[in-house]
């Protein structure tokens, strides 16, 4: 049976964030997809976060949005999401969508305490008030310090302008506040792999650690890597094909050959 990769949007990072690990996953010989926003920048943020129903919460219309378009692929998706989009796989799972989850260094779900370092980046991060709604934007030195750290200025400098975009501040508050995150355990779900880098200064790897204790409540396949050395975006800084290469080993391990 054939299965269809999924690569979901985070916080703050551009899909662009992807291009490696999509690039390698179909040099192996896998379909793969990355999702979206409808739109570029803010205004693919406010067609998602306002949509009819004005009573849910914007991460559960972020996961609203994603499951429209994983059901409407043929194949059996695999996710596998970054920060946010970490959290994102979660939901989904436990809404019994995708056949496996990888969710790399992922903000946590209702009842797991985010930590310090992510409480502080969304308080503190600039507000800007575009098309009706704010939004947090990251400085470069907030940058260097946090997302792209372990790495030097130049690279550093590059990556900013390549990744970095805006995100609402709704989103991140009620995310980080656990509303809409919560997970229910009722839905067989797929195998979860939780991924932490020693030296992510934006999701602590205690975090990520404390995640896959909470998971482990579920009955399905739990697994936990740590990669040290490795800072929060592990997906595309030097050795990322070794975390991708451990991806792909695991799913051969839960799926077989796919």
């Amino acid at each position: 049976m054939g299965y269809h990769i999924c690569f979901i949007q985070g916080d703050w990072l551009n899909p662009t964030v992807w291009e490696k690990f999509e690039r390698h996953f179909k040099a192996c010989g896998y379909t793969c997809s990355v999702l979206s926003l409808p739109d570029t920048g803010e205004q693919g943020w406010y067609r998602v976060l306002h949509g009819k129903n004005g009573r849910s919460s914007p991460l559960k219309r972020l996961v609203d949005f994603y499951a429209k378009q994983i059901t409407a692929f043929p194949a059996p998706s695999i996710l596998i999401g970054h920060a946010m989009g970490g959290l994102v796989v979660q939901l989904l799972l436990d809404r019994g969508l995708g056949v496996a989850g990888i969710a790399i260094a992922p903000r946590p779900p209702q009842r797991v305490y985010p930590g310090i370092l992510s409480l502080l980046q969304t308080i503190t991060a600039r507000v800007e008030r575009l098309d009706g709604m704010r939004f947090l934007r990251m400085s470069p030195r907030e940058f260097s310090r946090r997302v792209a750290y372990p790495g030097d200025q130049f690279a550093t400098e590059q990556l900013y302008e390549k990744f970095v975009g805006r995100v609402p501040q709704n989103l991140m508050i009620t995310a980080a506040m656990g509303v809409g995150g919560r997970l229910l355990f009722t839905q067989e779900r797929g195998p979860l792999l939780l991924i932490s880098a020693d030296d992510d200064r934006m999701v602590a790897s205690s975090v990520v650690l404390a995640n896959y204790f909470y998971q482990r409540r579920s009955l399905a396949p739990t697994d936990y890597i740590t990669f040290p050395g490795h800072g929060h975006l592990l997906i595309t800084q030097p050795g990322w094909e070794h975390v991708a290469d451990r991806i792909i080993e695991w799913l051969q391990q839960q799926l077989g050959w796919f």
